[in-house]
């Protein structure tokens, strides 16, 4: 029997902490508890190639996750998926029991192909169950306005609204410890993609226009981690691996800037991308170096929040590091700008709030319909 609004949270991507799914998934779970929903989260452990699992063991994760969904259907009003190929069965279960669905989409599918490409050759098939799953979606939830545009196209219908990523406002701030860090650094936090554009950050560490005395800091893991640790010993670029939220939080704010580089190598972000880290680094005090790509550019600029450059140029990169070091005043008055758009328009709070008031009245009205059927 169900007892209210109960909400089943399916991620089959694996939310490890120190990764931008883990933050996502469990801010929007926290502020949806917070305004009254009972959300059971059902998350994949072994997802994604940073768990060593093989891909038959993977498999065998996503189908117990999804079998989890099915188990608790009946006490739910809804379920809503954070949006990945493999959990097709368990869309079209809830739908054919007529529970309401929510999608969300955070990037196209070609972003699997970027960290796998030899799933490409599934292409056609992948493309195919986003299709049908946002088409069978009571609402689609997506990141940015191209992301809006495409998932339009691709469903057919227009129950699709743009709720972006934020920044846990409470832990990311200008005021709080810093680390013991005596020289100037950039920090970049977030996973060791194809598209987060290391190597140019390398490149650009190495170069005679990089400030001498500034650090690159590099924070995270993932499946390019083997280009920072075939890095020779180096006074300029350091690796610390995946840190906890907190002591990420405490580098971010301890910088003279924050990194958001991303890097289109496949034609896949096209859509804009709205990362994680671009909105902690605006919450922290600190202006941010963007790649310039819809959506994160643009708001960098409207806001006069940092510094926007062409994408994979290193000597771009070196060159803006170097006026950020040369220019203490400038940098920290960006900073300022950014932390006035998070607080008035990017926190976790405002985002579940937006959540709930779509889905909301949209299961009342399933509930209702039931009731009327019954």
């Amino acid at each position: 029997m169900k007892t209210g609004r109960h909400l089943l949270y399916l991620a089959l991507e694996t939310p490890r902490e120190g990764e931008a799914a883990h933050t996502h998934i469990h801010e929007i779970v926290k502020g949806l508890r917070s305004l009254g929903w009972q959300v059971s989260l059902l998350a994949a452990d072994r997802g994604g190639a940073s768990s060593g699992a093989s891909y038959f063991k993977r498999l065998l994760d996503y189908l117990r996750v999804q079998w989890g969904i099915v188990r608790r259907l009946r006490r739910a009003d809804a379920v809503y998926m954070r949006s990945h190929f493999a959990a097709l069965p368990a869309s079209l279960i809830a739908w054919a029991a007529g529970i309401p669905v929510f999608q969300e989409i955070n990037g196209r599918p070609d972003d699997i192909f970027v960290t796998y490409p030899w799933l490409g050759r599934l292409g056609a098939l992948i493309h195919w169950t986003y299709r049908i799953q946002m088409r069978l979606a009571s609402h689609v939830f997506v990141v940015t306005e191209g992301l809006r545009r495409w998932a339009a196209n691709e469903s057919q219908h227009d129950r699709i609204s743009i709720v972006t990523n934020a920044a846990n406002t409470n832990l990311f701030t200008p005021e709080g410890p810093r680390p013991s860090e005596q020289d100037p650094y950039v920090v970049f936090v977030g996973s060791l993609t194809g598209w987060h554009g290391i190597g140019t950050m390398i490149r650009a560490a190495r170069l005679p226009t990089w400030p001498k005395g500034v650090k690159l800091i590099i924070i995270g893991d993932g499946v390019e981690r083997e280009q920072l640790q075939n890095l020779p010993p180096s006074e300029t670029i350091s690796w610390l691996g995946r840190l906890p939220q907190a002591e990420a939080a405490n580098y971010v704010r301890g910088s003279i800037a924050a990194l958001s580089i991303t890097e289109d190598t496949t034609d896949h972000l096209t859509t804009g991308v709205a990362p994680l880290k671009f909105f902690e680094a605006m919450a922290s005090g600190v202006p941010v170096i963007v790649s310039d790509i819809a959506f994160q550019a643009d708001l960098v600029r409207t806001n006069d929040a940092g510094w926007v450059i062409p994408m994979a140029d290193a000597e771009a990169l070196a060159s803006v590091v170097a006026e950020i070091a040369s220019r203490p005043d400038l940098a920290r008055h960006r900073g300022r700008n950014g932390v006035a758009y998070i607080r008035q328009h990017g926190s976790w709070a405002n985002r579940a709030e937006m959540i709930d008031a779509i889905i909301g009245p949209i299961i009342d009205g399933s509930a209702e319909t039931a009731g009327r059927h019954a």
